[in-house]
């Protein structure tokens, strides 16, 4: 999926509290619990580059790669503000060539929930394999099935503060599927700025996974060892009660 203009330019605002930096923690805490010392990373749907930045900034060579342009615009912003460098790339990650070889490969925010067939899924679980080199890691989040059918997505609205004193109040209205495994999102911004609204929506469909399926795609593009986890943890094993999954493949 191509998030749009208006989306993308929103995107940063709408996860300002999201906790990326706990994550690119996690990402390392899964580097070290697999003995690895990656040098290379390769961001697979890198968006705004929240991933792809902090962990340049950590001293890693990052590549991002995402087919959308105001995403991709975003994140070279984002890592000229914070002075490091990091490759970013316009492409398709479902049809691209390999960039090259890399240490570790990342599918983060549930990127790979967008990969709305076994055709796509299949694809990126081989392109992650075919641009790791010997020994190096695939790490990825998704929706995780069963927590999803066990407390389902229910309708929300936000209020967050925007750029230059905006207001942006994001209404989603999910629609669950649960034989196509799908979430179907109606999402209307509204952008309030000095008593003035306007507005834009969109349709997001996602993809929630389950274990069986996901071992099935990486073990049919080469992986062998395929660790599976509650999203931030390592700790235990993932339970219904579990909304999204970590998945770590070699």
């Amino acid at each position: 999926m191509v998030f749009d203009k208006e989306y993308s330019a929103l995107y940063d605002s709408m996860y300002a509290a999201k906790d990326y930096a706990g994550e690119c923690a996690y990402v390392e805490k899964l580097f070290r619990k697999a003995g690895l010392k990656p040098a290379t990373i390769l961001d697979l749907g890198c968006g705004t580059g929240s991933h792809a930045v902090p962990l340049a900034a950590k001293g890693y060579k990052v590549t991002g790669v995402d087919r959308s342009p105001g995403m991709l615009a975003a994140a070279v912003r984002k890592a000229a503000a914070a002075g490091v460098k990091a490759r970013f790339l316009k492409a398709d990650i479902v049809r691209m060539p390999s960039p090259g070889k890399f240490d570790a490969v990342l599918c983060m925010f549930a990127v790979m929930g967008y990969q709305l067939s076994n055709k796509e899924a299949a694809a990126v679980c081989r392109l992650a394999k075919r641009s790791l080199k010997p020994g190096g890691i695939f790490i990825f989040d998704c929706w995780y099935g069963p927590g999803v059918l066990a407390c389902p997505p229910a309708k929300r609205v936000r209020t967050m503060p925007g750029e230059k004193g905006e207001k942006i109040i994001r209404r989603s209205e999910p629609e669950l599927d649960a034989f196509k495994h799908t979430v179907r999102i109606r999402i209307t911004l509204t952008r309030v700025r000095k008593g003035a609204a306007a507005k834009t929506a969109e349709t997001h469909e996602a993809r929630f996974f389950f274990p069986q399926e996901i071992k099935y795609f990486l073990e049919e593009a080469g992986f062998k060892k395929i660790d599976i986890y509650p999203f931030l943890e390592t700790g235990r094993r993932i339970t219904a009660s579990d909304w999204n999954m970590a998945v770590a493949a070699r």
